[in-house]
């Protein structure tokens, strides 16, 4: 199945590669997966954009780092980490999150390098996106987008386009993820869908989540108690369903991504866990 560079491999490899890269970077690539809707914008508007948010899950210097593979083959590392010092944006204190991924030494050689990048600049209170950067390098594929959030005018200027009529509290690839750790699951049942909004390549997408329960989880970095969800994601070339992508989160308030796996017409593919560092609250999820 596997030979060298120029073979059978680089159709397989670019599907592989391809998933790996785009469900492995949790926030930043799962919604380019997300029902392809565009939304209009929901009652609410008129509330105050920049409203203090609690925020419980996450804080300055987090860092969390993932193995990505395809079966037993490392095919890469993805790293999502919040800068230990805030940015000021128009007046306003920002975390700067920055999620990279990379593919391995073995990847690089049998078919592309893969060297994405995206930064995000989130308001510090409001927990919304001001500012948004994307660089990605797949092979020769290149693709670059920036976006600058005027929230209270509801509008976002990018680099692929203007977009009017934002909902309120829109979020991008990089700050759905963080804002999605906010929500409270404590008392969610099976089948429990949590909605939001996010601006991808000059539009805006509604993007769902489904609760899937509670289960004990195994990851490089140990053994967890875990939420399980599934994102809603769009069938067709890579997807075999609706459900066919998984995440665990830990089971705990800082809601940090375990495990991904999904299931494609390929085989299967995962990202997990390698280490954590500089979590705002203590990993009491953690069993071993």
């Amino acid at each position: 199945m596997f030979s060298l560079r120029g073979t059978s491999f680089d159709s397989l490899a670019f599907m592989k590669t391809r998933i790996l890269f785009v469900a492995a970077a949790i926030f930043s690539s799962l919604p380019q997966y997300a029902v392809n809707t565009e939304i209009a914008p929901r009652k609410g508007d008129e509330l105050n954009s920049f409203a203090r948010v609690p925020n419980n899950a996450f804080t300055y210097g987090e860092k969390l780092e993932y193995r990505m593979h395809y079966g037993p083959f490392n095919a890469g590392y993805a790293t999502l980490e919040v800068k230990p010092e805030a940015v000021v944006v128009n007046g306003r204190k920002t975390m700067v999150v920055r999620c990279a991924a990379r593919s391995s030494k073995t990847i690089d050689y049998l078919y592309n390098k893969v060297r994405n990048d995206y930064e995000s600049y989130i308001d510090e209170e409001a927990i919304i996106p001001l500012k948004y950067l994307k660089s990605v390098e797949e092979g020769k594929y290149r693709d670059q987008d920036y976006a600058v959030f005027d929230h209270a005018q509801r509008k976002i200027n990018a680099k692929k386009g203007s977009v009017s009529d934002v909902p309120y509290k829109v979020q991008d690839l990089v700050s759905v993820y963080y804002w999605s750790r906010l929500w409270d699951v404590t008392n969610a049942k099976f089948g429990d869908t949590y909605p939001t909004e996010f601006y991808m390549d000059g539009k805006v997408y509604n993007y769902n989540i489904r609760f899937m329960g509670r289960e004990v989880v195994k990851v490089d970095a140990g053994k967890f108690n875990a939420i399980k969800i599934r994102p809603q994601v769009k069938t067709g070339d890579l997807f075999k369903s609706d459900d066919a992508l998984t995440i665990w989160v830990s089971d705990d308030p800082n809601h940090v991504v375990l495990k991904v796996e999904s299931e494609i017409f390929i085989g299967s593919v995962a990202l997990s866990l390698i280490s954590y560092k500089g979590l705002k609250n203590e990993i009491s999820s953690k069993i071993k």
